[in-house]
C-alpha cells in the first residue's frame, strides 16, 4: 500500500513539474520565437515592398531626366562632356 501511494504521489509530482510548468515554460518560449520571426518577416516584406514598389520604366524615366540635369550644371560649369 505504502508503495502505491509513494508512486501516486511521484506521477502526481511529475504531472505537476512538467505538464504544468515544463510545458508552459516551453510553449511561452516557442511562442516568444514564432512572434520575433514573424515579426522579422514582416519587416523585410515591407522593406522588399517599398523597394520594388516604383516601376523600372519609371525609375529609368527619372534617372535619364536626373542626368539630364547633372550635364547641365557640368555644361554651365565648363566641363565639357
Amino acid at each position: 500500500m505504502k508503495t502505491s501511494c509513494s508512486n501516486a504521489a511521484v506521477i502526481t509530482f511529475q504531472t505537476l513539474v512538467v505538464d504544468d510548468k515544463w510545458l508552459a515554460t516551453l510553449a511561452a518560449a516557442v511562442q516568444g520565437e514564432l512572434d520575433r520571426v514573424s515579426q522579422t518577416l514582416t519587416g523585410r516584406i515591407r522593406e522588399l515592398a517599398e523597394r520594388y514598389a516604383t516601376p523600372l520604366p519609371q525609375l529609368t524615366i527619372e534617372v535619364a531626366a536626373l542626368a539630364a540635369r547633372v550635364d547641365e550644371h557640368l555644361k554651365r560649369m565648363g566641363a565639357k562632356l
